[in-house]
């Protein structure tokens, strides 16, 4: 018979503790020994923030510039009237509403989320530009049918005029 190696109450916390201490140090030592050669990725951090921030700055400055081309663009297609616009100023606002949607398309090295607001500030200056396009036609439209109308209308008078001369003249034969 084997004899049984019964541990009292406090040294089963002694071992446990014992082994806990063990386990941690191994951690420890492997931790050291397989980590060593990593980079920590917090160490750039700071640098990475720092870039961010000076691309921001860039972004902020080359955005000033296209205020001047946004504003201008708009201003061009808010002053046309309802006449159809010339083809020279429709070309001019079809290459500046083209500038607006390509002006950050080739600074790829910007990373800001602002620049793809342009091309949608583009597509709305187009689809103003169509909207105004279309109201210069349908009041061109408008235009020619109401001549078209005053023409029919005095032409109808004129007709009318002649027939009811016509049935005086007739009556006046009949008479």
């Amino acid at each position: 018979m084997q004899g049984h190696i019964t541990l009292s109450k406090k040294e089963r916390h002694y071992q446990f503790f014992y082994l806990i201490l063990m386990l941690l140090a191994a951690l420890i030592f492997l931790g050291v020994i397989f980590l060593k050669g990593f980079e920590s990725p917090f160490s750039d951090e700071d640098i990475v923030s720092i870039r961010n921030l000076d691309e921001k700055a860039k972004f902020d400055q080359q955005q000033k510039f296209t205020y001047k081309l946004l504003d201008s663009t708009f201003s061009q297609i808010n002053r046309l009237t309802d006449e159809t616009p010339q083809p020279f100023v429709e070309n001019n606002i079809m290459y500046s509403i083209n500038d607006v949607a390509n002006y950050f398309q080739n600074n790829n090295n910007t990373s800001d989320i602002r620049k793809e607001g342009f091309p949608q500030i583009a597509k709305f200056y187009k689809m103003y530009f169509n909207d105004k396009k279309i109201i210069s036609s349908k009041t061109e439209n408008i235009k020619s049918f109401e001549k078209q109308f005053e023409e029919c209308s005095i032409g109808f008078k004129e007709k009318k005029n002649q027939l009811f001369q016509r049935e005086n003249a007739l009556k006046a034969r009949n008479q």
